[in-house]
């Protein structure tokens, strides 16, 4: 008997966590299996979708049970509307128009929008007050582009909106505020983090008018600055607790599993983190969606991958509860010696003297330095202003040594927030010095910031960097590539305010004011000549400049690097084929045979041919 009223309770407490409050609730057993028994969800004579029309709906559900509904978003109870007969589903709203406080809201002074849908959510209960689990679903009247991708969130308003809502000021504000503001001003709730401060929903999306997946999951506020909007915005979760997974049921970004993401504004951020893949640094990807909230079209936004335990797991392959993750150099794991771990890479900064090789090595066995490399790469290029190494940075590393090349415990560097605040200096972006202009909100310029001054004291570091920054400027950073990376990418530029030919003008510009910023900051003297590569035959292999592998399917490649660094350069047979010799019109090569050789640019350039058979 104890063991059925244990299990009675935990019952109890799972189906208040999934929603279905208002009803009392009771746990049938089948005391031969021990196995509850909960009656089937409602059937639904229409599915989620695109309509041109009105449409009567009916809901049938076993013998002998009742089914209750909703049109407002909100889990239904006993108390909610009882299916008698079929209802009409029309652009107007559901036969029977209740008050949605989601739709309030968006009508309360904010911006209105005409494109709506009808929410249903219903539960089957039977005799004992039992009920099934929740079936939801989206109707909608207003048909998008074909390749519009729609995602449908469906929340109790009273989550969202009430007392205790996650999207507004809460009781404990409210109630400060009207008696004269005495006192300590309590945290509105949408600035709430944490676990506590998330919600259930239902996620639903649409491709093509067609619904793709539906899943339950949980819901947070988003953001920093942006929490103060009307529309804030919202990162979702799969969770076991909600779907039994955690991961969502459609691979959403590419191949890979996701597990969250968040629903953010910001074209740049994006953008530059699409283009970024091939670099050693963490991506996340990223789309753009339209966003109905409980059927109300909430905004056009972008749909961006969120760096989780479970991210770095899918992406780089390590074990999710060995991970530590440190967010503008807080760890967010809650292990107070994980914080210990970040604060190591200082620690050894601050003791060492990084001119000398010997540090530099073991330097490099705490962090992945070409990983910090290509992030602070990256970040000069674009001229983001808005990160130092204590904000809007993330690095990540395996906690304790695991199989696999990134799980060697050195931390390693993500891009992230990236929507570049630079506004406000009187300089348009493709002018601004990144190395040496101090900013508005991430305090003291770039080359004054710890880690990079110490690095920089190193010559193999300098080097290093240079090429690296060459290596990009002369793949990714080109108008034929960052124009592809625009073409691949999910996301219309003038719905973000973006000219068509933005990279087109932007790319030349930069690269031509900020390659005289690297000149200066590294006190280069040489000039810049240019690197042309070739294979005798494109089908028999492949070659590795410094960081980068050139595209060689016409034969040859070539890119602008300066004189007083030389380059390295690997030939690299396809299977079957052999590497034979080096050739090179300009220099006589000391080691032609060798598959790696490390050569000066003379003046005037330098070109490499790698002959295979």
């Amino acid at each position: 008997m104890k063991k059925i009223n244990i299990l009675l309770t935990i019952s109890l407490l799972l189906l208040t966590l999934a929603g279905i409050t208002g009803i009392s609730l009771i746990i049938k057993e089948d005391l031969n299996t021990d196995i509850r028994i909960r009656p089937l969800p409602p059937t639904l004579s229409a599915g989620s979708g695109f309509y041109d029309h009105s449409f009567e709906l009916s809901m049938e559900a076993d013998p002998g049970l009742k089914i209750f509904y909703t049109l407002d978003g909100s889990l239904p109870t006993t108390n909610s509307l009882l299916y008698e007969k079929p209802i009409t589903i029309s652009a107007a709203g559901g036969e029977t128009v209740v008050p949605n406080m989601t739709k309030d809201w968006l009508n309360n002074g904010y911006e209105s929008h005409d494109n709506t849908a009808v929410i249903l959510r219903a539960v089957a209960v039977d005799s004992g007050q039992t009920a099934s689990d929740c079936t939801a679903a989206t109707y909608f009247f207003d048909k998008p582009k074909e390749d519009d991708l729609i995602i449908s969130i469906i929340a109790d308003p009273e989550d969202l909106f009430g007392e205790n809502g996650i999207y507004v000021t809460g009781k404990e504000y409210d109630d400060w505020y009207l008696n004269g503001m005495e006192g300590p001003m309590p945290t509105p709730n949408y600035y709430k983090r944490g676990k506590e401060w998330e919600r259930p929903a239902v996620m639903e999306l649409f491709l093509n008018q067609e619904s793709f997946l539906q899943q339950p999951v949980g819901i947070r506020i988003q953001g920093a600055s942006a929490r103060d909007g009307a529309y804030k915005r919202f990162s979702v979760y799969a969770r076991k607790e909600y779907s039994n997974s955690s991961w969502f049921d459609v691979n959403l970004f590419g191949e890979k599993r996701s597990h969250a993401f968040a629903l953010r504004s910001g074209f740049m951020n994006g953008y530059i983190q699409h283009l970024m893949q091939d670099r050693d640094v963490a991506s996340a990807e990223s789309t753009e969606v339209y966003v109905y909230l409980n059927g109300a079209l909430w905004y056009l936004t972008i749909a961006q991958e969120k760096f989780t335990e479970k991210y770095f797991q899918e992406h780089y392959g390590v074990d999710d509860g060995n991970l530590v993750i440190a967010k503008g150099g807080i760890v967010t794991s809650g292990k107070e010696k994980d914080q210990s771990l970040y604060q190591n890479m200082y620690d050894f900064l601050n003791t060492h003297d990084m001119s000398q090789e010997e540090a530099y090595d073991q330097l490099n066995q705490i962090m992945d330095i070409q990983s910090y490399i290509d992030f602070s790469c990256i970040n000069v290029y674009f001229a983001n202003l808005d990160y130092s190494e204590n904000k809007n940075v993330i690095c990540w590393r395996a906690r304790e040594r695991e199989v696999g090349p990134y799980g060697d415990t050195r931390w390693r560097w993500a891009l992230y927030d990236m929507d570049l605040e630079n506004l406000d200096y009187g300089v348009h972006m493709e002018d601004i010095n990144t190395f040496t202009m101090d900013t508005h909100y991430a305090g003291s310029a770039f080359n004054t910031r710890p880690m990079y001054a110490a690095l920089k004291q190193n010559s193999r570091f300098r080097q290093q960097f240079v090429l690296s920054f060459m290596d990009m400027v002369n793949t990714d950073f080109t108008v034929q590539r960052a124009s592809q990376a625009m073409d691949s990418w999910r996301i219309t530029p003038p719905s973000w305010g973006m000219k068509e030919d933005w990279v087109q003008d932007f790319f030349p510009a930069r690269t031509k004011a900020v390659t005289g910023y690297l000149a200066e900051e590294f006190e280069l003297t040489g000039t810049q000549e240019q690197v042309t590569l070739s294979v005798n035959d494109a089908s028999l292999g492949h070659l590795i400049l410094n960081t980068i592998t050139p595209d060689l399917k016409d034969g040859s490649w070539s890119g602008s690097y300066f004189t007083d660094y030389p380059v390295t350069v690997t030939a690299e047979a396809d299977e079957g084929r052999h590497f034979i010799r080096w050739v090179s019109g300009e220099i006589v090569l000391e080691h032609p045979d060798e598959e790696t050789i490390t050569v000066k640019i003379p003046e005037g350039g330098l070109h490499l041919t790698a002959v295979f058979e």
